[in-house]
């Protein structure tokens, strides 16, 4: 009989490679088990995975000095939330100061605005700074308001979020002049100003995401060329596609980004602008939009798209929207949120087809009903994960195919009124990854069941389920000691 091998037997260089496979959470848990342990999971090569929430509004800064400032860990990422009238600045920059090296992405969260000679020092204390989130209105103060104040370059920095605008109206900073080499920038363009930066960055930026609020910028901003994006988050309210000429202005637009990756379009566009896009953009691999404007036969351009993996759609769509498409053998994630359909079970007629190597099914807010999913479970037999949340047509007798999915291995069930006997008349399958949220007809009876017909579950997670009390996820931790089981927001 061969000697049992334990973890602490394996040589000490192992671990990091094992602990390269934890989630989160896990290695989170580890870090409690030793010293060793700690030392690892919160080494170089993890410490890209941890961000650091300095939460002053709950009163973190009394322990800063005894905590981190004692710490020997490199954090890369700090989130920062504070109160705006009550700045604990100089504990902040002395935690700074502490990790002004390693420190490469910072979020600052005021709850109503940040001071500019407050974000001044806070920016010099981090000078390799590679991603800037400002999540707040920067404001002057005129009672310290300095005509001599410079901010620094930032050079490193390639990602700079702006929630808000308004600190491109002072004269005191130019984003233009401190980060040269940014290639992400996300922010509103409802400003001259704020069109002159997207103008002075669009030939070196890789992502961008766009909010308009006013129709006075969104024409001018899609005359802008950006030749060498790959991601693009573009929003904008349907009357501004009402615009004279803003159909062929925009599809102009997007005829100019041939390396076009990833795009969401949270606009309900028509099919003229989907054609310029599948037509000029080959290389996209994923696509986001609403389909309330797009008519019969529209998602036939998709065919186009030899690469696309994954796609999003929102709103109101008809089921032959997807007639004429060619088979895209790459599409393995769909996703339909807030998806109301005139033909649930037409439509995934049609997607069997057209997406042959379906891995991901995610339906939120949507009107699949027990025979559409009766369907999918004898049809899809590719599919891997399944995600159904707010589905309110669905019933037990829905799952009584989940047999038929061999290959599903992570079934995710949130918000939906199943009666307590769901286990019962679900056959045994395969998923190894079971979520179960605010289903709040199930109780600790039901749980029992999951051991029968899960017999290969790795995980599971239940929140939020209000007749399932810690006693009902005791026992079943006994009837399932191989699996791990999380709760939370238990009774």
């Amino acid at each position: 009989m061969e000697e049992e091998v334990h973890i602490n037997d394996l040589p000490e260089e192992i671990l990091p490679y094992i602990f390269d496979n934890l989630a989160l959470q896990d290695l989170k848990n580890v870090s409690l088990v030793c010293r060793l342990w700690s030392e690892i999971a919160f080494s170089g090569r993890f410490m890209s995975r941890i961000m650091l929430r300095l939460d002053f509004r709950d009163g973190i800064q009394n322990h800063c000095e005894r905590y981190l400032l004692d710490s020997n860990r490199a954090y890369r990422h700090i989130g920062f939330y504070y109160r705006s009238d009550k700045l604990e600045l100089d504990t902040l920059l002395s935690v700074l100061e502490k990790f002004e090296n390693s420190v490469v992405t910072l979020k600052i969260c005021p709850n109503y605005f940040i001071m500019l000679p407050d974000l001044r020092l806070i920016l010099l204390q981090v000078p390799n700074l590679e991603s800037l989130f400002i999540v707040s209105r920067i404001c002057p103060d005129l009672s310290r308001r300095d005509a001599g104040m410079s901010f620094p370059v930032m050079r490193k920095l390639k990602h700079l979020y702006l929630e808000n605008d308004g600190g491109l109206q002072l004269d005191e900073i130019d984003f233009r002049v401190m980060t040269p080499n940014i290639v992400s920038l996300d922010m509103d363009c409802d400003s001259e100003r704020a069109l002159t930066v997207y103008e002075h960055f669009s030939q070196q930026l890789r992502e961008l995401a766009v909010f308009f609020k006013r129709d006075d910028f969104f024409l001018p901003f899609c005359e802008l060329r950006f030749s060498q994006l790959e991601v693009l988050d573009f929003y904008s309210d349907d009357h501004q596609f009402e615009i004279p000429n803003s159909v062929q202005i925009v599809c102009n637009f997007f005829r100019k980004m041939p390396k076009l990756r990833k795009v969401t379009l949270r606009c309900n566009i028509n099919e003229d602008v989907l054609a310029a896009i599948t037509e000029s953009c080959p290389e996209l691999v994923t696509v986001y939009l609403k389909g309330d404007n797009l008519g019969e036969k529209s998602f036939r351009h998709l065919g186009q798209l030899k690469n696309l993996k994954s796609l999003k759609i929102e709103g109101w769509i008809r089921c032959n929207i997807l007639q004429g498409c060619s088979p895209i053998p790459s599409l393995d994630q769909m996703y339909l949120h807030s998806v109301l359909v005139d033909d649930t079970q037409g439509f995934f007629r049609l997607l069997k087809d057209i997406a042959p190597n379906l891995r991901t099914l995610e339906a939120i807010e949507s009107d699949i009903d027990d025979e559409c999913l009766k369907y999918i479970s004898c049809n899809i037999a590719s599919l891997r994960s399944l995600v159904l949340e707010f589905c309110p047509n669905l019933t037990e007798e829905a799952f009584s195919f989940m047999d038929r999915l061999k290959q599903l291995r992570e079934l995710k069930l949130g918000y939906l009124d199943v009666p307590s006997n769901l286990f019962e008349l679900m056959p045994r399958n395969s998923v190894r990854h079971f979520s179960l949220y605010r289903c709040d007809k199930l109780d600790d009876a039901a749980l029992l069941v999951i051991a029968d017909k899960f017999p290969r579950l790795c995980y599971m997670e239940i929140a939020s389920c209000h007749k399932i009390t810690l006693e009902g996820v005791t026992a079943m931790r006994k009837a399932l000691p191989n699996t791990e089981i999380e709760s939370f927001m238990l009774f």
